[in-house]
């Protein structure tokens, strides 16, 4: 974090009493025989309805981030700089090979002979570079792997498991594998909706290598197609897991783990650490998240809030500029946190964060939206999926109706649409979701001043407040001044 006096505030700022009128709140009580501050809301029947098109930006755009996303010919060049491909083409793939916790030249393992019909049917998954181009033996593959690594299961769902997996050799050194079950062409498994079909698998491929060169997103390692019944080691691997976890595991995921041809799809990625909704509930290994007030309860620091949601927006503000990329899923479980100890962190062309606590990775891409190539769109239709829009109890449940709305209110509802508002949605979702966790109190007055300007950004965001006009996280980012999220230096 900043130092005080650097940071969090800017030359020329408003003194505190006019910041708390601005954002309507009433002025800061001091608390006796302390150095805390209290800050109180007015009811909404004192809050007067502001125009939103009279509200002023909280302070003038910084230079450095005008420059990397106000000027479509400048974003051309800093994109060409940094990875030597035009905005309109697919991204060049970086020079330096993927680095497998397990390299292809380790393997000794001979490929399953396929017939012409089994090899249709996984056409559009052999025929991506990024996926090796030949079957294997699960069982076969699994040897070769649990001979220099340790496997741990970390999560399942509907779609596969994932597993922790940590070198032998470098005890420490961290991958996460995610091993996901197929539809088969004919016989067990063909018409199973819970397997993920051969498109949908080359479509997640297919994001994770793009994205896997914009800054903020998980880092893509390999892919590989398997087939056969679930070793024994990796089910070993799944019983601690498994016994606190029966309720989310599925008969179709037994049985497919049962079944000697059965196909899966393992897809290695770098291990981005905790997601953000266990992080907020459980601290990150290393106990550097949450902060202990004196009434022992734990918070994030309005640092903490700043730091999580810029490093999310710029991450989205890049991909939409490269990619026309939307998430639209972009709820606590799909964003990643890990402990960093950078002085400053480069969140993608001229976009930089100061001091940042934790490392923000975004991760999870089944709902989303790209234009990978000029030719190439990959977007998921959830007009089909109805019951998406039907939750209740949870924040994120409003999100997808609100994404929705956007789209019936372009005539055609058609979700291949670049809708960019869709990303506003989640970041005010996020911040939402941060701010609640945030401190009920401030020992510094700076601290204050940064958690005022954080909740009246909150408020811009609001649907409900006409989320100011935004049309997308690049538009955010424009908008967020330099002593909110972007800190001078």
């Amino acid at each position: 974090m900043a130092s005080k006096g650097k940071g969090y505030g800017r030359k020329g700022a408003n003194n505190l009493a006019l910041q708390l009128q601005r954002l309507q709140l009433s002025s800061p009580k001091k608390l006796a025989k302390s150095n805390t501050y209290v800050v109180k809301r007015k009811s909404a029947t004192e809050i007067l309805v502001e125009d939103c098109s009279e509200r002023q930006p909280l302070a003038p755009v910084d230079s450095n981030v005008q420059s990397a996303l106000g000027n479509d010919c400048e974003i051309k060049k800093n994109i060409k700089q940094q990875r030597g491909s035009s905005i309109n083409s697919k991204p060049k793939k970086p020079k330096k090979k993927r680095k497998s916790l397990v390299p292809n030249s380790q393997y000794e393992i001979k490929p399953l002979d396929l017939n012409n019909k089994a090899r249709k049917h996984l056409r559009k998954l052999l025929d991506l570079k990024d996926v090796s181009s030949s079957v294997q033996s699960f069982e076969d593959w699994t040897n070769n792997w649990t001979s220099v690594c340790d496997f741990a299961k970390i999560t399942q769902g509907t779609y596969g498991a994932v597993f922790r997996i940590e070198s032998k050799a470098k005890r420490g050194t961290f991958t996460i594998g995610k091993i996901i079950p197929l539809q088969a062409c004919t016989g067990f498994g063909s018409k199973t909706k819970e397997f993920t079909t051969i498109e949908a698998a080359a479509n997640e491929v297919s994001f994770l290598a793009t994205l896997d060169e914009v800054h903020g997103f998980v880092e893509f390692r390999k892919a590989e197609i398997l087939q056969g019944d679930v070793p024994e080691s990796l089910t070993a691997a799944s019983i601690p897991f498994d016994e606190i976890h029966q309720e989310d595991i599925s008969s179709c995921w037994k049985k497919a783990c049962r079944h000697p041809t059965q196909l899966w799809l393992f897809l290695e990625m770098s291990d981005a650490g905790i997601d953000l909704e266990t992080a907020l509930v459980n601290d990150l290994p290393n106990g550097s998240l949450l902060r202990t007030c004196d009434t022992g309860e734990r918070h994030l620091s309005a640092g903490q809030v700043r730091d999580i949601f810029w490093q999310v927006a710029s991450a989205l503000a890049v991909a939409e500029k490269t990619l026309e990329f939307e998430h639209r899923d972009l709820h606590l479980g799909n964003i990643c946190l890990s402990p960093t100890e950078a002085a400053r962190m480069n969140c993608g062309s001229e976009l930089w964060t100061e001091h940042p606590s934790v490392l923000v990775t975004i991760i999870d891409y089944t709902l989303s939206r790209a234009q990978i190539t000029e030719s190439k769109l990959l977007f998921n239709d959830l007009s089909t999926d109805p019951q998406l829009f039907e939750g209740e109890g949870e924040l994120q449940y409003d999100a997808y109706r609100q994404m929705r709305s956007l789209f019936q209110d372009q005539g055609d509802g058609n979700w291949k649409n670049f809708e960019p508002r869709t990303n506003v949605l989640w970041l005010n979702h996020l911040l939402i979701m941060l701010m609640k966790k945030g401190p009920k109190r401030f020992q510094r007055q700076e601290d204050m001043e940064l958690w005022c300007k954080l909740d009246f950004m909150k408020r811009d965001l609001s649907p409900d407040d006409g989320t100011r006009g935004f049309s997308s996280a690049r538009d955010v980012v424009l908008y967020c001044e330099t002593g909110v999220l972007h800190e001078e230096v």
